[in-house]
């Protein structure tokens, strides 16, 4: 629900969502439903990023796809193949801010660590949603729980906040 209000397609039940003028944002979504099943991999990126097959097929090897998964359709890969897809997408679209609905569901382990690569030169705003506490250790510097029907935010990791540190 709140990554939904915070994309718009959801309003409050009472006051404003407002995203600032300057807030460009991409959402990853965990069913992948964004992604179209029809088009290759290589035409995805491509036409994403307005770019030629060289540049796309380097992007696409910074997520592990090999030259022959560039030319196999949406439809045909695995979820965690779909997966690095759109975290491809997603670091392509140059947001400031991102949404990421449960971004290590369908990842193997070197699959999330080019995930946590790609979050750490990140120089934007990401709200994650993911019940991955390594993960969440890995990539956060601050935790945001819904206490009472209000926003309560507690600096540090995943860690930290269960310890009880760094709340304010």
């Amino acid at each position: 629900m709140l990554l939904k209000l915070a994309l718009g397609s959801l309003a409050p039940d009472g006051g404003e969502v407002a995203v600032g003028p300057s807030i460009i944002s991409a959402y990853y979504a965990q069913e992948h439903e964004t992604l179209n099943p029809s088009a290759t991999v290589l035409q995805t990126v491509q036409q994403a990023g307005n770019m030629g097959e060289s540049a796309a097929v380097a992007l696409l090897g910074r997520f592990l796809f090999s030259y022959r998964q560039c030319n196999q359709k949406v439809g045909e890969l695995s979820g965690g193949e779909r997966s690095r897809l759109q975290l491809a997408l997603v670091v392509l679209s140059r947001a400031n801010f991102l949404l990421l609905d449960e971004p290590t569901n369908n990842l193997d382990i070197a699959s999330a660590e080019v995930l946590e690569d790609s979050l750490s030169e990140f120089e934007g705003t990401a709200l994650i949603i993911s019940h991955d506490r390594y993960f969440l250790d890995q990539v956060v510097d601050r935790i945001i729980t819904v206490e009472d029907g209000r926003l309560v935010s507690h600096a540090g990791g995943y860690s930290d906040y269960l310890a009880g540190e760094n709340n304010y």
